[in-house]
Order: C-alpha cells, then sequence, then structure tokens
C-alpha cells in the first residue's frame, strides 16, 4: 500500500514518537510510507524532523501545516489555501491508497484535498483523545464529509465514536498501542537513582509520572497517602513530572495534608527516565493525559511495575484488575486500600508486576500494532469511500 501520514505539529511530544514509530514499522512491513510534518518554525533543540532524520524515515515538510485559519490574520488564511491546493495537487501526482490525519487541523487539510483530487482514496482519523473524540460541530462536519474510518486505542472510544458520528462499527478500529519495547527489558542495569533521590534502601517507592495539572487528581492520591503512612511509614511517594500547575495541585495539597516527607518531586526526567521508573516499586495512574494511550503506564508496566490505577479511559483495558494491579475508584479510600495491599504483601508486588510485563510485552509491541494498522487499511479499502 501507499501510505500518507498527515501531522500538522513539529514538536517531539504527545503521539509525535508513536506516529513516527508506526510509520516505521509499516515501512518494514514493505509499504510505501511518507510522514508529512510541520517544520520547526524556530531553532530548538529537539523535534520531529530531528528525530526521523536520523531513522531516515521518508517525509516532506513541504507544507506550512500552520495553525486553523484565522479571519484577523491574513498569512494564516494564506497558508492554510495554500496547503490546501498543493496537497490536492500532491494527492492527485502520489495517488496514496490511504491517508491518515492524526489532529482536527490535518483533519481539514487532508480530508478536503483527498476529496478535490477526486480520488478514490481513503481517509482515515486516528483517534488520540483521553475518552473518545467530542461530538461537536467541527468534527462532526469532518467524519461525515471527509472519512472513511477511524483509529482509536480503547474498546470504550471505539464505540463512542461509532455512536457520536453514526459510523458502522466497521469502520471504527481498536488498535493496540505500542512502544519500542527493546528500551524496557526489566535484565538490564540501571542508575541508583534511589540514592540519589535520598531514598533508604527499605522504603517502598510508589510513583505516579505525569504533567500534575490540576484535572490529574493527585490531590486525591495525596489524601490517600495521609491515611497509608500511618499503617505503613515505611514508604516514598516519588512525582515525576512537571507542571504549571504543580503548586496548586501537588505542593499545597501535600502542605495542608503533612505528607511533605513521604514526598519526593522528581522534575522532569529525560536523561534518567528509564532508571527513575526502574526504582518504582508500585505505580499510580489516575487520568490520562492529552495523549489519551496513557503511555506513561504502559512504560511502567513493561518495566514489570505493578498499578494501581483509576477506573477511567483506557486504564481498565491496560490494568487486568487482581492480575496485574488493581482498577479501582478515584476515592483516596480505595486507592489506599488497593496500594496497601501491595506494600503489605512484597509476592503479590512481584507476582503481579511480572503479569504487567508478561502483558505489556505481548500486547504493546510495535510489530503487532503495524499489522492491526495494515488489517485495518485493507479493510477499509475493500469496503470503499464512506457515504453516509
Amino acid at each position: 500500500m501507499k501510505i500518507f501520514h498527515l501531522f500538522s505539529d513539529w514538536k517531539w511530544t504527545g503521539p509525535s514518537e508513536p506516529i513516527v514509530n508506526l510509520c516505521k514499522e509499516l515501512e518494514k512491513r514493505g509499504h510505501d510510507v511518507t510522514l508529512a510534518y510541520r517544520k520547526p518554525p524556530f531553532p530548538v533543540e529537539d523535534s520531529i524532523e530531528k528525530r526521523v532524520s536520523k531513522i531516515g524515515l521518508k517525509t516532506t515538510s513541504q507544507f506550512y501545516l500552520d495553525h486553523p485559519i484565522k479571519f484577523y490574520l491574513p498569512s494564516s488564511i494564506r497558508k492554510n489555501l495554500s496547503d490546501l491546493s498543493a496537497l490536492s495537487r500532491y494527492f492527485v501526482q502520489e495517488k496514496f491508497d490511504i491517508i491518515n490525519v492524526h489532529q482536527s487541523h490535518d483533519h481539514i487539510l487532508g480530508g478536503i484535498a483527498a476529496r478535490r483530487s477526486c480520488s478514490s482514496t481513503i481517509v482515515i482519523r486516528t483517534d488520540h483523545k483521553r475518552d473518545s473524540l467530542s461530538a461537536g460541530f467541527g468534527n462532526r462536519y469532518l467524519i461525515s464529509h471527509y472519512t472513511d474510518g477511524i483509529i482509536t486505542f480503547s474498546e470504550k472510544a471505539r464505540r463512542k465514536d461509532a455512536e457520536h458520528f453514526g459510523l458502522p462499527l466497521e469502520r471504527v478500529g481498536r488498535i493496540s498501542p505500542a512502544l519500542d519495547l527493546e528500551r524496557y527489558h526489566t535484565n538490564r542495569t540501571f542508575k541508583d537513582m534511589r540514592g540519589l533521590f535520598g531514598i533508604a534502601p527499605d522504603e517502598v517507592v510508589i510513583g505516579m509520572v505525569a504533567r500534575f495539572q490540576k484535572y490529574r487528581r493527585t490531590d486525591v492520591f495525596l489524601e490517600a497517602v495521609k491515611s497509608m503512612v500511618k499503617e505503613f511509614p515505611k514508604i516514598k511517594v516519588l512525582l515525576v513530572g512537571r507542571s504549571s500547575q504543580m503548586n496548586e495541585s501537588v505542593v499545597e495539597p501535600m502542605k495542608r495534608l503533612g505528607i511533605e516527607p513521604w514526598v519526593i518531586l522528581g522534575g522532569y526526567q529525560t536523561e534518567n527516565y528509564l532508571d527513575t521508573l526502574a526504582c518504582m516499586d508500585i505505580f499510580i495512574f489516575l487520568m490520562p493525559g492529552s495523549d489519551g494511550t496513557a503511555r506513561a503506564l504502559r512504560e511502567a508496566m513493561a518495566m514489570g511495575k505493578p498499578a494501581v490505577v483509576a477506573d477511567r479511559g483506557i486504564l481498565p483495558e491496560l490494568v487486568e484488575h487482581g492480575v496485574s494491579g488493581f482498577v479501582v475508584q478515584d476515592k483516596p479510600e480505595t486507592l489506599a486500600e488497593a496500594t496497601l495491599q501491595l506494600l503489605r504483601d512484597p509476592e503479590l508486588r512481584q507476582k503481579m508486576g511480572q503479569a504487567a510485563a508478561e502483558k505489556a510485552h505481548k500486547e504493546f509491541r510495535l510489530d503487532k500494532q503495524a499489522f492491526e494498522v495494515e488489517r485495518f487499511y485493507e479493510e477499509m479499502i475493500q469496503l470503499g469511500r464512506w457515504k453516509n
């Protein structure tokens, strides 16, 4: 198949790495894959452009892929009209079988250009959202006029997308999220991050990784910590990440609850990220971020960490309750009880951690994801363009 992925961003954040990994894996499977991305608007340390140049992926940055049209900004109108025209010509010339868009701006440009090119090209939208695509007027219009199928990562979102937009269920594909699992082998040697963070050898480390915005509900877990330390004082809560809302979501609740001695603010880890994950004994995850695939949780599972997660979004589909961790309501009392079960029982932690690693290394494989995407593309080509 000849496949075009359109992603109107330049930053190496959120879904960028999974999109690049998927394109590379589809290429390995013999497909002709091109990724279009936005060039960085100014010199940056890291970007999609720098990453794809290292791995040799076939790409194009010839389009502006700038912000959506702003009528008060003439250059915005000019750039978007230019992209629509250029993409239409490009699609006529290249004759892609599949055009896969990832964000609303991609969808507007790619969908309209695909239909203008008068081809039989299939347009696929990937839903990266935490729950599902919002059913607002914009998405309803885009999907009814410029979409032949949707890819999403959870069964819950799959059914919501089909219901919200009137798509036949066979046109909404649930595809397992993936990781570059070679990075997460638990038998490799890691740095002693416990020593760097001042954690004693006999303390159990409960970890969270997130952008600590208020909606991530860290304050709810901190309330659970207050009750846990009464029974199990030999713990450290390691919070890895940063946010402009850190003070309201973490620092103030921590002080109000009087649990500062048990909480370590680990900051934003890059070079030592996997080493930091490795030093954790239990992983907590309450709310997926803007990337609804809960990447940090999947990474922790691949590293063999048992998890306590909230019953939200994709999380219950990732953690099997009672096997690789616990799925509970995100209330202080239920979070405390589930975490205490793991604190009390080191053998249970080890057993659940092993189950988490086995699931991750079986289900989060890049080759598995690429096979599922490939199969969905083929099914959509057979069904043809959707006429609702």
